[in-house]
């Protein structure tokens, strides 16, 4: 039986590296699509309260997703916006999405 892989999204902020949102940590479920030219996630389950925070620092947005493979080494990609990042959220569903328009892929194997 092969084991599934295990994903882990965590917002931090720009300077200073203060985490923001640990998303896999609370257990949310979370997507992740690529879109035209960007990368769009989406999370179930967000609470305003959050979204107030993430809203307040957006200039200052830094995402990381991680794919964990047995056997493997450690994905690691770092998602950010050259500008703004497009968020969206309905306080209804407590839906949240945020586009941003880079991605790069990175390791500590030389740090």
């Amino acid at each position: 039986m092969t084991e599934m892989p295990k994903t882990h999204f965590y917002i931090k902020h720009a300077v200073g590296s203060r985490m923001l949102f640990d998303v896999s940590g609370r257990r949310k479920v979370f997507s992740l699509e690529e879109k035209e030219g960007g990368w769009v996630f989406t999370v179930n389950e967000v609470e305003p309260e959050t979204v107030a925070l993430l809203e307040a620092n957006i200039w200052n947005l830094n995402l990381f997703y991680f794919i964990e493979k047995p056997g493997q080494p450690l994905q690691k990609y770092w998602f950010y916006d050259k500008d703004k990042p497009q968020i969206q959220y309905d306080p209804v569903s407590l839906l949240w999405t945020i586009r941003l328009d880079s991605r790069m892929e990175y390791n500590n194997e030389k740090v």
